[in-house]
């Protein structure tokens, strides 16, 4: 459902109606998710250290160049208290080869047009510092327009 509601805000936007977006010459892109919302388990106490492999798959679609899709995060809430950090929430894709931290918006798609998919692995770093129990945050996926 909230791919289609997306879709449909997306053609309104454009103002282009049809069936098919690889006839069209309008230019359009579509940015999608699986899943919608991410659970990033529950870490090991004592580790401090909880990585979730293949956590987010996002999908471009596209009939023309568009800028790097970035990825980025809020802190991760736990209600009554407790806070993780960007710092401590780390992304890799396998183009990056190593995990990179969130505190600052991080590329996992370079400039290109066409279709394009991305499985995004998740590390968080939460120790004694962080209680347990459970933590909210956003992830925001953005794309930069083409240079």
């Amino acid at each position: 459902m909230k791919r289609l509601l997306l879709w449909t805000i997306f053609m309104a936007v454009l103002g282009w109606a049809g069936t098919s977006s690889a006839t069209s010459d309008e230019p359009f892109i579509r940015v999608s998710t699986s899943p919608d919302e991410i659970d990033l388990g529950t870490a090991n106490f004592f580790a401090g250290i909880h990585e979730v492999p293949g956590a987010l798959t996002v999908e471009v679609e596209s009939n023309y160049w568009h800028g790097p899709i970035i990825i980025s995060t809020t802190p991760l809430e736990r209600q009554g208290g407790g806070l993780i950090k960007p710092d401590d929430i780390f992304v890799r894709t396998p183009g990056m080869g190593r995990y990179v931290s969130l505190k600052k918006p991080v590329v996992i798609l370079p400039t290109a047009a066409g279709s394009q998919e991305v499985v995004v692995d998740f590390k968080v770093h939460a120790g004694l510092k962080n209680p347990s129990g459970q933590y909210k945050g956003m992830i925001t996926l953005t794309i930069v327009p083409p240079v």
